[in-house]
């Protein structure tokens, strides 16, 4: 929760960089809707629940718990994935400053 809430304070530098934030789960739309409401968030939050087709072809799909790996993904204006991060297990994150610098680092090489 702590990495929404971050990414919902840091919006605006993701925004001056020309970058959307969005957030997938295999989490049902409602419970998406009343969390990122709950969060005041100011990004999309995205439900794969009904066959989990976007995390799988991402390849963050646990079987064994039936939902994503926190995950990070940069994909640029063609559709390439730019930058991919998939965290162990546990609550650890990676902090907004660590993926500001890499959509700097892709924007200057377009």
């Amino acid at each position: 929760m702590r990495e929404l809430s971050s990414s919902r304070d840091d919006y605006p530098k993701f925004q001056a960089l020309h970058t959307e934030v969005m957030g997938i789960s295999a989490n049902v739309r409602f419970s998406q809707k009343a969390f990122a409401e709950s969060l005041n968030l100011n990004y999309p939050l995205l439900s794969d629940s009904r066959d989990q087709k976007v995390i799988k072809a991402y390849g963050v799909y646990n079987e064994k718990r039936h939902r994503a790996r926190r995950s990070y993904f940069i994909v640029d204006k063609q559709g390439i994935i730019r930058f991919k991060k998939i965290m162990s297990s546990g609550r650890s994150l990676l902090p907004n400053e660590d993926l500001l610098k890499e959509i700097q680092k892709i924007n200057q090489g377009s």
